[in-house]
């Protein structure tokens, strides 16, 4: 149940806050889950500023946007932080300490193995095999030739949701079933991406 909060001096009931941050300077998942927000939903999406592209930093800038907006994240409000896990061994320090401070300041984070792009090749077509960004991409070209960074994918895609989250849940019970460590370069390809989503489609 969403919060009375006072708004503009007059107390009425408004839209709980759903918190995004991004890697760096790309935003083809702002552009992407830009489409949830409409009048009909009980919620609106702000990110958090910022070109941050280390894990860490970027989670403690958005606990800090949190604070300054004054969420409720044990509420209604919500927090994510999304990266990519690209395929550099390294970025598991960077990553596991990230998911370890997001957690205790009640932020999800929504790592993708080995980027976003996995989350819009799943619409389409289902794989396993180890991939690399670059091959992501390749294969994601072959299905939706006008695919290029920071472009909006949601309308020519949004009828094969339900089958990108199916994917990627398939998926994840694959790398489990593997003995894949989670939310780590290892795990590829994998995305969280779905969580956040359906979090949007309730």
């Amino acid at each position: 149940m969403s919060r009375d909060r006072s708004r503009n001096n007059h107390n009425r009931k408004s839209k709980r806050v759903v918190l995004v941050a991004y890697e760096g300077e790309n935003k083809t998942e702002k552009n992407y889950l830009s489409n949830f927000s409409g009048r009909d939903k009980d919620y609106i999406i702000k990110p958090v500023p910022g070109n941050e592209t280390d894990p860490v930093n970027l989670v403690k800038q958005t606990v800090q946007k949190v604070q300054d907006l004054s969420l409720d994240l044990l509420e209604d409000d919500k927090a994510y932080c999304i990266f990519d896990a690209d395929m550099k061994p390294e970025k598991n320090i960077q990553i596991e300490a990230a998911i370890k401070l997001a957690k205790y300041n009640n932020i999800i984070p929504i790592v993708s193995a080995p980027c976003v792009e996995l989350w819009f090749l799943l619409h389409y077509e289902y794989t396993t095999a180890m991939i690399s960004s670059n091959d992501v991409i390749e294969r994601l070209k072959r299905h939706y030739p006008k695919y290029e960074k920071n472009c909006n994918i949601y309308l020519d895609i949004k009828d094969k949701i339900n089958t990108a989250i199916e994917n990627s849940k398939k998926l994840e019970k694959y790398q489990k079933q593997n003995s894949k460590k989670l939310q780590t370069v290892e795990a590829n390809p994998y995305t969280e991406m779905y969580k956040i989503v359906e979090e949007l489609m309730k």
